[in-house]
């Protein structure tokens, strides 16, 4: 503490707080002022019945001295002598040095009155030095009291707790006049844990450096192995940064340029770091911040997340817009869209740590369903209330009840949000089917025949995914998956295609899920009701598929429901009942399916011939039968308008089965054939 100080530039202006205290004193312009600053004339205190005048101000450094009451910063004099609240203090004395400037008489220029002390960017350590640093911090870390006034101004104005002072390691130097120390905060940059440059920030709003400081990006070390990352001007909004990110449950580093210049030296510090977010301050300053930034860190990792200032707004910075304008953590979180990472090489697992590990449950929307970063198939005949039951799904994970009432579908969560991408229904079947099913729900948005194509560059997808990129949905819907593409749904490259941005997503943001509606047969009798249409991609794609079928049992209407899950049990024959829009579980509402042992089997049959081509001697092992029954299924196949077609049955080359056309006109999948 000896050695090092923290060193501050004086002020331009001869006299910065004559000002501030003459709206409490007008009689300061009369007055004639000493060479330390001091008012010649002593005034009348506010504070105590001051009869006759006992105190002065220092115009120079800004101090209020009574001889009864004791000396005083201009942030305390406004709280305790003038009676002005806290935060109100802080922002009329920010504001005043702010806008406090000199006319430089040689050049015409206005200058910034309390200006930044600016240190070299040469580091050349004396022998000793990173140890005097660590001994400093330290004394000033065991200064720091939160009672302070200067602690007190600070934390007030930017809405930053205490606490965060503590973790940084920000400590307190007192005013020491023989030293010629100027009372300020301190606060160290470390890099790779040693502490390369303390920063000074004077009760004025001065910053200063001690001797020999070479900045870096404040925090850099919380870089280290991390996917993403946000840059800010200043330690202040760093850290209130800091606080509104972990108050909503963010993990995210953030780090601060020391001014506004982004120096080239500092990309080695983004390596690896595959997403980068400037939050600029509202100044011109902030335009060579972003400008170098950009430049130096590269265009196509960098997202410039502009806080959206309104008529009326005050202040310029991360802090100001949060405090002096009512904004919430919540919402400047909500303004950096942020995206979920993965390692490129974290689900390549070695088998030694496979044999450790437990397997973990899935993060579910709904138990035994769905769960984040899962795609389900809601299929079934076209009018069997596959949208009816998807709407159920919607409202349930709104308002945290159990879908449909069903005992082991329980929500984990409420209020979830939801994207439901709509191109089947008309606008007034939607209304109507809205008002029925989600009444007191929230955060579900409906895009209704936009046109949507998962496919290449289409100026409708692109629009959707800029609203999930905002929105953050925890569920997308689509609804029906034959309107979101073009080309043949039997064609495997096609339904590739058609996949691939849903696995994008799924990517992106692993905290979603997928729900997709699909049409099985056209009519409920056919054997392929619960067989999906078109190439085997589709089947594979999916973490789980739920089978929708209607039915009606006296008076009353309800569906029966089949779903198999990688995940979850099997749901067999689930009977819901339709009341007022909803379906809802109803124990004694029950429907059974009884099919004949021979209709189970065809119907299998038929299920794995829409996969690939079968050998006889496969179908037999599959079905548990003769060679001669497997013969009969496949002729009740072709009778009931299946085209399945033979090759082979000589000595050397097995009997091969494989469907080409089923009884709508869908063509079958013929990619694995020749198995």
């Amino acid at each position: 503490m000896k050695k090092w100080r923290v060193d501050f530039n004086e002020s331009l202006h001869p006299e910065p707080w004559r000002d501030f205290y003459a709206r409490y004193f007008p009689e300061l312009d009369r007055m004639d002022i000493k060479e330390d600053g001091f008012t010649v004339q002593s005034l009348k205190c506010l504070y105590h019945d001051d009869r006759k005048p006992s105190a002065t101000v220092n115009v120079k450094s800004g101090f209020y001295v009574c001889h009864v009451c004791g000396s005083f910063s201009p942030y305390r004099f406004l709280v305790e002598i003038a009676g002005i609240a806290p935060e109100d203090a802080s922002y009329f004395i920010n504001d005043y040095l702010r806008e406090l400037y000199v006319k430089d008489e040689r050049t015409g220029s206005y200058l910034r009155a309390f200006p930044h002390y600016d240190p070299s960017h040469t580091y050349i350590p004396t022998p000793g030095q990173e140890e005097e640093f660590e001994e400093f911090i330290k004394e000033a870390k065991a200064r720091l009291r939160p009672e302070l006034p200067i602690v007190q101004e600070y934390i007030t104005a930017r809405g930053i707790k205490y606490e965060m002072l503590e973790r940084f390691e920000w400590g307190y130097v007192p005013h020491d006049e023989e030293a010629g120390q100027v009372e300020c905060l301190v606060v160290p940059f470390r890099v790779r844990g040693k502490i390369r440059a303390i920063r000074g920030r004077a009760y004025d709003g001065r910053k200063g450096a001690v001797k020999n400081s070479r900045f870096s990006l404040w925090n850099l070390d919380s870089l280290e192995g991390k996917s993403q990352a946000v840059i800010v001007e200043g330690e202040s909004d760093a850290l209130r940064t800091i606080q509104a990110l972990e108050a909503c449950g963010v993990d995210i580093p953030v780090v601060s340029v020391p001014g506004n210049n982004f120096r080239k030296e500092w990309k080695r510090e983004f390596e690896g770091i595959r997403t980068i977010y400037l939050i600029p301050q509202d100044d011109d300053a902030s335009a060579n911040f972003v400008r170098s930034a950009l430049a130096v860190l590269g265009e196509e990792r960098c997202k410039v997340v502009e806080l959206p200032w309104k008529r009326g707004d005050v202040g310029k910075d991360i802090c100001e817009w949060l405090t002096r304008n009512n904004h919430t953590d919540q919402e400047l979180v909500e303004l950096i869209p942020l995206e979920e990472h993965q390692d490129r090489f974290s689900r390549y697992y070695r088998v030694e740590e496979l044999l450790k590990r437990e397997p973990a449950e899935p993060d579910w929307l709904v138990r035994g369903m769905i769960a984040r970063g899962q795609k389900i198939l809601v299929q079934g005949p076209p009018k069997q209330m596959k949208t009816w039951f998807v709407l159920s799904l919607l409202k349930a994970l709104s308002r945290g009840e159990n879908v449909c009432g069903v005992p082991f579908w329980k929500t984990t969560v409420s209020g979830i949000k939801a994207v439901m991408v709509e191109e089947e229904h008309s606008t007034n079947a939607l209304i109507q089917r809205v008002q029925q099913s989600l009444a007191g729900t929230s955060n579900i948005v409906i895009p209704h025949r936009t046109g949507v194509k998962l496919l290449p560059k289409n100026p409708e997808f692109e629009d959707l995914l800029k609203f999930i990129d905002e929105f953050r949905p925890d569920l997308l819907v689509l609804d029906p998956l034959r309107s979101f593409f073009d080309g043949d749904e039997n064609d495997s490259s096609v339904m590739q295609q058609v996949f691939a941005p849903l696995n994008m997503l799924l990517r992106k943001y692993p905290h979603m899920a997928v729900v997709v509606v699909d049409h099985t047969a056209k009519k409920p009798s056919d054997v392929l009701v619960y067989a999906s249409r078109g190439s085997s991609v589709k089947g594979a794609e999916m973490d789980g598929v739920i089978d929708i079928r209607k039915f009606q049992k006296d008076e009353d209407v309800g569906v029966v429901v089949t779903g198999e899950f990688r995940d979850a049990e099997t749901v067999e024959n689930l009977s819901l009942k339709f009341e007022d829009g909803n379906l809802v579980y109803d124990d004694g509402f029950r429907i059974n399916i009884k099919l004949k042992d021979s209709e189970v089997r065809l119907q299998k049959l038929a299920k794995l011939l829409t996969q690939r081509s079968y050998t006889q001697k496969e179908l037999t092992d599959l079905l548990k039968v003769s060679d001669q029954t497997v013969r009969n299924d496949i002729s009740k196949l072709r009778a009931g308008g299946f085209t399945i077609e033979e090759e082979g049955g000589h000595q050397g080359s097995p009997k091969t089965y494989t469907l080409t056309k089923t009884p709508d006109g869908w063509k079958a999948d013929d990619e694995d054939s020749g198995e």
